[in-house]
């Protein structure tokens, strides 16, 4: 289904921004996102509240993943696990939910003599859904799940003590690297899917084209609406596919599943299991026609417009520092304590410690020395032994 309900690139982002700054920015309107739909979530009367819910955990834990560098290593071995614990629990309530909204469009799938017999399946629905809905609201009202929002809310909202050295980056830098090397993901991974390739392909497939139309929307502000909008429409195509093919599996799997519960428990006539048989049967029809289909829609997207489309959408933000980064010495990791922290001929200074190393790095990250800089500093050196 769409994934609505959790605008996330509305934070008036800027292509200059510290990429920490503005990651923090991003997960804090999820966070607001997550807790506007908690209270619908746990009524349990509209199925949209919990699907935006989801879809709010969802980009949490993708942010996590793949904005890594901008966030501390410690805030991230804290809080990935821990959502990626509610987004499991919120799983189970939600497919029920899925069912019983596919439920009229399955009757109608059969023909008319055979639609009543699905009736036991929406009665075991339904009461699974209670079921479901209930586990659902003992994990919202469990002590792992406050704690889990205090802790959250507390690091989004706390002065930052020690960012990682890729949260100081401009964002624009930040992000056009993350586009290119998830876009790059996709394509390869669509390119080596043919007529024989397993399930499980198009379904990593799936899961990389969901994280890279996360980082799109995260990021859309710093692009051209109408350039950004035109690839997300083009990778949204190619997602429904992939999007078919999957849920049409899991579905088919689940109601075979369901029939054999049904049946050990008494709550399936001979009838409803034929009419559940014959379901699972056009499931996967369906899911056939989706497979036959991806190759089309595949090539679709990766096709010389939206490449050039991709190419421009990235290419801004990097070019400026592309060009700088040409004219310095990036110095990554001193010897800071263990140098000798006096000029040599040939040594490197770093610009934000003082330490020197022969080496072009420095442990206090990730300052730049030009070489201009280190042209003066072994001119120095130089001019000290011939006046001695």
């Amino acid at each position: 289904m769409p994934e609505t309900g959790t605008d996330t690139h509305s934070a008036r982002l800027a292509p200059q921004m510290p990429a920490a700054e503005a990651v923090r920015g991003i997960l804090r309107r999820l966070l607001e996102a997550l807790e506007a739909r908690e209270a619908g979530t746990r009524a349990g009367r509209d199925p949209e509240e919990l699907h935006d819910f989801r879809v709010a955990v969802r980009r949490i834990r993708s942010a996590l993943g793949r904005l890594k560098g901008a966030l501390p290593t410690a805030a991230r071995e804290e809080f990935a696990p821990e959502f990626a614990w509610l987004g499991a629990a919120t799983g189970p309530p939600r497919d029920m939910d899925v069912y019983l909204l596919k439920f009229p469009a399955y009757r109608d799938s059969l023909p008319a003599e055979v639609r009543d017999d699905l009736e036991p399946l929406r009665r075991f629905l339904l009461e699974r859904q209670g079921a479901e809905q209930a586990g659902l609201v003992e994990v919202l009202d469990s002590q792992r799940y406050r704690r889990l929002k205090e802790r959250w809310r507390e690091f989004l909202t706390a002065p930052a003590a020690a960012e990682p050295p890729g949260g100081q980056r401009p964002l624009g830098e930040v992000a056009d690297r993350r586009l290119r090397k998830s876009l790059r993901r996709v394509l390869e991974q669509g390119a080596a899917i043919d007529d024989d390739s397993p399930a499980e392909n198009l379904h990593e497939l799936r899961k990389s084209c969901k994280k890279l139309r996360y980082l799109l929307e995260f990021f859309q502000d710093l692009y051209p609406a109408g350039e950004a909008g035109r690839f997300i429409k083009a990778l949204k195509g190619l997602q429904d596919n992939l999007g078919d093919f999957q849920d049409l599996e899991v579905q088919a799997a689940a109601l075979r599943e369901f029939s054999v519960r049904m049946a050990e428990q008494g709550q399936a006539p001979p009838a409803t299991l034929l009419a559940m048989g014959m379901l699972i049967e056009g499931l996967r029809q369906r899911q056939q026609q989706a497979r036959q289909q991806f190759a089309e829609r595949f090539t679709a997207f990766a096709g010389a417009e939206n490449r050039r489309l991709a190419k421009r959408l990235v290419a801004g933000h990097t070019s400026a520092a592309t060009a700088t980064a040409a004219k310095e010495k990036t110095m990554g990791s001193c010897l800071k304590g263990e140098s000798e922290n006096k000029l040599k001929e040939g040594a490197y200074q770093c610009g934000k410690c003082g330490a020197v190393s022969k080496k072009k790095d420095h442990l206090c990250k990730p300052d730049k020395l030009s070489k201009k800089d280190v042209k003066k500093v072994e001119g120095k050196d130089r001019k000290k032994k011939k006046e001695d």
